[in-house]
């Protein structure tokens, strides 16, 4: 059974990361809310979804689930542990008696409850009041209309938790924040916050002539020992890194050398550019780092199932440095006159390969949980579309396993 997950971050107002919204379907053909009330339901999860692994998909971060009026009946957030999860009431759930009962069941038994996609009606008064939490889709319900409706329910709202959802731009953060919400989802972290023409940091400059040693067509591994041995914190990474879960080593690599030696030439570079770049810009949130190393690790992925002008390593670094403008805040093109690149990399990078664009457009389409998309629907059953959600999986525990060691 194929089985589609993806996970949606969700930030406090000083960008850290609060949890994940969970999305996921059985097949492109199977909503999971949908599923016939024959089957059952306990069944469904433990054979799907729990195959996963919670923590594996979580990372220890609470997980904001939907739960249809039919799955809430039949008490099936109890199938989850308390402290994992959020039960999101889905919004076109009416407050009638037995769901109130559920809501009350699950509450005195220590779960958190989510108001999803929230749009005030006085017939809700008793669901805000048993909610820990209300989600605001400001695509449905703009920002400038809720002023009113938080200035008519102010006191209703003071022990509950104000999520911000869709928000696309750091503007909307910004006024979101102000209004008073104390969560916020949505992909505005992923995009410059502002295109100037500022300069670089020391630093920043010293970590591009980094990238700039391993991009050699030829690098002199005893040299890139020498740098990493000189920098204290990347030493620590990279052994940090390779001793995680996700090589599972029988026994520790206690040396650079020999950690150098075990990942070898491709995997070194692969794993000094993404140290480079999550280190610099400390200011931004490390979601858009993980983002990026889920989407190289993604890439280089597909690049073994389709054929494309790049090798798997090069997808992976396109797909890691296509968030570099959002990371430093400048244009691409600025960017890419600092780094040795090659030439079919830089035009990946401005968007010139035809190729990338739609491969790009095809991960970014999986990792919001955007399985509508046109090329899904079009080719679900070839063998790179079947392949996207195990490489997807990998992807995250390859990115929480190297950011484990920040």
């Amino acid at each position: 059974m194929d089985i589609f997950v993806a996970r949606q971050p969700v930030f406090t107002s000083d960008k850290k990361l609060f949890g994940y919204e969970l999305l996921f379907r059985l097949s492109l053909d199977n909503v999971f809310p949908d599923i016939d009330g024959s089957v059952a339901t306990s069944s469904v999860l433990s054979n799907t979804f729990f195959s996963f692994g919670l923590n594996d998909i979580l990372s220890g971060k609470p997980g904001l689930i939907n739960f249809t009026q039919d799955l809430l009946l039949k008490q099936t957030p109890l199938l989850f542990p308390k402290d994992h999860i959020i039960i999101e009431v889905l919004e076109d759930i009416e407050p009638e008696p037995e769901i109130i009962d559920a809501l009350k069941s699950f509450k005195s038994q220590g779960f958190r409850i989510a108001l999803d996609d929230f749009v005030y009606d006085q017939k809700f008064s008793e669901m805000i009041q048993l909610c820990d939490m209300i989600k605001f889709d400001i695509m449905a319900t703009p920002l400038d209309t809720l002023g009113p409706i938080f200035n008519s329910i102010g006191n209703e709202l003071k022990h509950i938790t104000l999520l911000c959802e869709k928000v696309e731009t750091h503007e909307e953060f910004e006024q979101a924040k102000a209004m008073g919400f104390h969560l916020f989802q949505g992909y505005f972290f992923s995009k410059p916050e502002v295109i100037s023409n500022k300069g670089l940091s020391a630093n920043q400059v010293t970590n591009l002539k980094l990238l700039n040693e391993v991009s050699k067509q030829e690098p002199a591994v005893d040299v890139i020992e020498a740098m990493i041995k000189n920098d204290v914190a990347i030493s620590f990474k990279l052994l940090t890194f390779i001793n995680s879960a996700y090589f599972k080593r029988p026994t520790a690599v206690d040396t650079i050398k020999d950690a150098i030696t075990f990942l070898g030439l491709q995997e070194l570079k692969k794993f000094i550019n993404v140290v480079v770049v999550s280190g610099i810009n400390p200011d931004k949130p490390n979601e858009l780092i993980r983002f990026s190393v889920i989407k190289a690790r993604m890439c280089e992925q597909c690049a073994h199932v389709i054929k494309t002008r790049f090798t798997p390593e090069e997808l992976f670094t396109v797909g890691l440095f296509s968030t570099m403008d959002a990371i430093l805040d400048m244009p691409m093109a600025d960017i890419l006159e600092k780094i040795a690149l090659s030439e079919k990399i830089k035009d990946a990078l401005l968007g010139k390969d035809r190729m990338f664009r739609q491969l790009n457009d095809l991960i970014t389409s999986f990792e919001q949980g955007q399985w509508d998309h046109t090329r899904f629907q079009a080719d679900k059953d070839s063998k790179l579309i079947q392949k996207l959600p195990a490489f997807y999986m990998d992807a995250l525990k390859m990115a929480d396993s190297f950011l484990d060691s920040d």
